[in-house]
């Protein structure tokens, strides 16, 4: 029935990188550069994307997202997980395994909507 079987998770999101072949990068130390990083990570493997958000100020997050050529890389960039990092620890994970659905909107949203509603009811 199903078209091609398999899962269309990363297919469609606008081909931006490929989640299975993808690390995330948190707990990054706000001097961190860019071409540092790269440097450290391509050691696990050859990268073919590498994205380091800034914040509205231009500094970085803290996080970044490794695309790697071969799922060897993120395998090996992965023991970087719970490690130090230029004086703080460091996460390292599969980019899909993120968790975004509710996380975040789900979370704050709906307890601030309640809350109010309760307040108005009990005046």
């Amino acid at each position: 029935k199903g078209k091609d079987g398999k899962g269309d998770k990363g297919k469609g999101k606008g081909g931006k990188g490929n989640d299975e072949l993808t690390v995330f990068v948190r707990g990054l130390p706000f001097s961190a550069e860019e071409e540092t990083m790269k440097k450290d990570f391509a050691e696990c493997g050859e990268i073919t994307r590498f994205s380091m958000p800034l914040n509205e100020e231009g500094n970085p997050k803290g996080i970044a997202f490794i695309q790697y050529k071969e799922k060897e890389g993120c395998d090996k960039a992965m023991e970087f997980d719970n490690t130090d990092y230029g004086g703080r620890t460091i996460y390292v994970r599969m980019a899909g395994d993120r968790g975004d659905k509710g996380d975040g909107k789900g979370k704050g949203g709906k307890d601030g909507k309640g809350k109010k509603g309760k307040d108005k009811g009990k005046g």
